[in-house]
């Protein structure tokens, strides 16, 4: 029937529960994903949570990345990492700038025509 109708056999058994139910593991690992990003002010990323969850509750099945993901994604929880910030550039006066101690042209006319050692 699902080949006459040119659907997927998922899509037709979706059609009977749109709203599949979560498992009651589903929810005893939101329960403490959620626990855990309060703990930590949302710092855990999926990998740390993952880890973190595996590690509290260790008489279980570990939870898979990808699940917590989902789990995370569902009840919006995203990690609040520092965003890099590059090194801002100071700008100098004249007077601090170093001074020409050579003061000599050094504009040459073909390559290797000048050189210049930093001997002190």
């Amino acid at each position: 029937m699902c080949r006459w109708a040119k659907i997927a056999r998922s899509a037709y058994y979706k059609h009977f529960d749109p709203q599949r139910q979560s498992s009651q593991r589903d929810e005893r690992d939101k329960a403490k994903i959620i626990e855990i990003a309060q703990s930590n002010n949302s710092l855990f990323g999926t990998e740390k949570m993952t880890m973190a969850v595996n590690r509290q509750m260790p008489d279980e099945k570990p939870i898979y990345h990808k699940t917590v993901y989902r789990l995370m994604c569902i009840n919006g929880i995203s990690s609040q990492k520092t965003r890099y910030q590059k090194p801002k550039f100071k700008h100098t006066t004249p007077e601090k700038t170093a001074e020409n101690k050579l003061k000599r042209n050094f504009n040459a006319s073909k390559p290797n025509e000048k050189w210049c050692t930093d001997i002190y």
